[in-house]
Parts: structure tokens; C-alpha cells; sequence
């Protein structure tokens, strides 16, 4: 079995094992389930849409933080343990999903991308409180805006073809690693790092499948971490969550199998249309903020 392989496999285990605690979690409170804010069909749905569009790169906290606020389904303290919930286990299911198809990345490619987003992770939450998170969020979303111009150049120049690599070697590596401990530090200050990093992977030469597999991987890996912990503690909507685990993780199997089936082209352009969403929501946010 091959490492990509054998790291989705830990993720889904890991998924299955919150599933349990989670679910005896719900059995043992069966009236905080009942009496918890929301419809348990209409979230049920909610969570199908937020889930199948995550497959394809859009961000689930960002729509779920929209659908707890608009139907009020916790408070300001509780959405964060509401979020990671609620993603861990379609999160495993993507993540398992994409590492054991051919087009995924290659072992030494998905390591290093990371180990290296890891390290500047590490390293930029030790000086994140002496930048000046604003103006880093404005550079970023005109960052991002310059890689889907570059990214719409190169598909124009090559006649609309896609890169369809699912490795990168000698200087494209080490441009990537380089850019990921960069992506790394700046995520620390609160920019979404999935856009940047996609964007970024496709204009080294990857397939859409295999970049998506990288950065939807990564955004796997650090709720998991504090999941259990937050059942335990109980803050978090329940309804909300058992949706998300039932209704969402059939929509990330579906929404995996559409994007691994779907025209390469076609992916791409819809990878841009998820990049310019994020371009809008970071400097919509900041231009709020200002």
C-alpha cells in the first residue's frame, strides 16, 4: 500500500473513532439533542450543499459560520467547537477519498507540502502578535488575485489545458516548500491558506485532483486534534453536528467522486470561482473592518 494510501487510511480510522465518541455523546444526551436550535432536516440538507461544495475547495467554516449566525444556532463562544465538529468526520472522508484514488499526490510531494506548511505554522504563531494582521490579509487577497490572473494566462496559452501532474521534483519542489512554510506563517494571522496554496499548486504543473487533494488534506488535519476534547466539553450544537456527520459525509463521497469523474477544464474553472470567493470575503472583511 502506498504512503498517500496509508495516510488516508489513519484519517479515516481517526474519523470513525470521533464518529463513536461523538455518537454515544448524542445517545447519552438524547434532550440536549432534542432541545437544540435548529430543524434536524433543513440542517440536514444545509450541511449536504455545505459538504458537496467543500469537495471542490470551498470553505465549510466560512458556510457554516454563515448558517449558525443566520439561524442562530449558537453563540459567538460556541461556533469555533461547532465548526471543528462538525467537520471532522466528512473532513476524514474527503481526505480518504482523494489519497486513495491514482490522481492523488505523490508520497514525497503530500509530505513535504505538510511538513512544510507545518513549520511555518509553528513558526508564525510565535511572532503572529507583532504583525499587523490587516494589512497582511490586503496583500494576500491581491496575491491571490495575481495567481488566478497567472493561472487564467497559462490556461489561455496553452489552449485550455490543464496541468495534469501528480508530482513535482527538483525546483518546482522546492518552490513548493518554500511557499508552503510562507502560507504556513501567514495562515496564522488568519488568512485562509487553501486558495493561496491551490493557486499555487496548479501553476507548478499539477492536476486540479491532485492539488485539491493536498489542501483539503491539509484542512483535515488540524480539527481532528481537539475534536474529542470538545464533545466532551458539550459546547457545540448537536443537531448541527449530526447532520453535518450524516447528511455531509454522504455529500463528501458523492462530491469526491463528481470532482475525480469531471473535466479537468472545467474543475480548473471552478477551482478560480472558489479563489475569487475567497478574494471577495478577505477583502470585503477588511474593507468592513476599516
Amino acid at each position: 500500500m502506498s504512503i498517500p494510501k496509508i495516510i488516508g487510511c489513519v484519517f479515516l480510522l481517526c474519523g470513525l473513532v470521533y464518529a463513536c465518541v461523538l455518537g454515544r455523546d448524542l445517545v447519552k444526551n438524547k434532550d440536549a439533542l432534542r432541545q437544540a436550535p435548529g430543524d434536524l432536516k433543513v440542517l440536514g440538507g444545509l450541511e449536504f450543499i455545505v459538504f458537496f461544495l467543500c469537495t471542490l475547495g470551498v470553505s465549510d467554516f466560512l458556510l457554516n459560520t454563515l448558517i449558525i449566525k443566520k439561524l442562530r444556532l449558537a453563540d459567538d463562544r460556541s461556533i469555533p467547537s461547532c465548526l471543528i465538529a462538525a467537520t471532522i468526520v466528512p473532513g476524514a472522508l474527503i481526505a480518504f477519498s482523494y489519497l486513495r484514488t491514482e490522481n492523488s499526490a505523490d508520497a514525497l510531494t503530500l509530505i513535504l507540502f505538510m511538513v512544510c506548511l507545518a513549520a511555518g505554522a509553528v513558526f508564525g504563531s510565535q511572532v503572529v502578535s507583532r504583525m499587523d494582521g490587516s494589512t497582511v490579509k490586503k496583500v494576500m487577497g491581491f496575491a491571490l488575485l495575481f495567481s488566478m490572473a497567472a493561472l487564467v494566462v497559462k490556461m489561455i496559452v496553452s489552449a485550455g489545458t490543464t496541468g495534469s501532474a501528480v508530482s513535482l521534483r527538483g525546483g518546482k519542489l522546492l518552490i513548493m516548500s518554500i511557499a508552503c512554510v510562507g502560507i504556513g506563517f501567514i495562515n496564522m494571522t488568519g488568512v485562509p491558506c487553501k486558495p493561496i496554496a491551490t493557486a499555487m499548486l496548479l501553476l507548478l504543473g499539477l492536476s486540479p485532483v491532485a492539488a485539491l487533494t493536498l489542501t483539503l488534506v491539509l484542512g483535515a488535519i488540524n480539527p481532528m486534534s481537539g475534536g474529542v476534547s470538545i464533545v466532551k466539553a458539550g459546547l457545540y450544537n448537536r443537531k448541527m453536528v449530526l447532520a453535518a456527520m450524516t447528511a455531509g459525509s454522504v455529500a463528501s463521497i458523492l462530491g469526491v467522486v463528481l470532482a475525480i469523474s469531471m473535466n479537468q477544464l472545467l474543475l480548473n474553472i471552478l477551482l478560480l470561482i472558489v479563489m475569487l470567493i475567497a478574494v471577495v470575503s478577505i477583502l470585503k472583511n477588511e474593507g468592513a473592518a476599516a
